[in-house]
């Protein structure tokens, strides 16, 4: 009797049972699913980051851009809504330039991406006019 003993443990240990193979793949699968759901949550989240970026960009150009025009243009200026494309960013840029005071004008930009027009960002630019010298008769 000793020996069909030892004969049927060592049969017992030479393979997986089919219980043990069913719950290494139920565990397997658990893990793989978790996995899943953190990457398409990392994918989303790069996107949306990536979107942001774009739209501080654009506002910060658009910021640059009418920082550096000369103050005696501010006032020719077109306001009417403007449509731009960069690279594979299209927004629409919404100005309003109001005169504060005879040496004030005061900038507001929105920018609204086409892709989510509930996604506006704005900016507010105050301009002076620079002071009159006597004694800088070339500038």
């Amino acid at each position: 009797m000793k020996r069909s003993r030892t004969r049927y443990s060592k049969r017992a240990r030479k393979g997986f049972s089919l219980i043990e193979v069913m719950v290494a793949m139920t565990v397997l699968s658990l893990v793989l699913l978790q996995l899943a759901k953190v990457t398409t949550a990392l994918a989303l989240r790069g996107r949306t980051s990536d979107l942001v970026a774009k739209r501080v960009a654009s506002l910060q150009l658009e910021a640059n851009k009418f920082g550096a025009v000369p103050y005696s243009r501010l006032a020719n200026w077109s306001v009417a809504d403007q449509t731009i494309t960069r690279g594979n960013f299209t927004y629409t840029r919404h100005l309003v330039i109001t005169k504060v005071s005879n040496t004030r004008y005061s900038v507001k930009i929105v920018v609204t991406p086409t892709l989510d027009a509930t996604k506006k960002d704005s900016v507010m630019i105050d301009r002076t006019q620079p002071p009159q010298s006597s004694l800088c008769t070339g500038c």
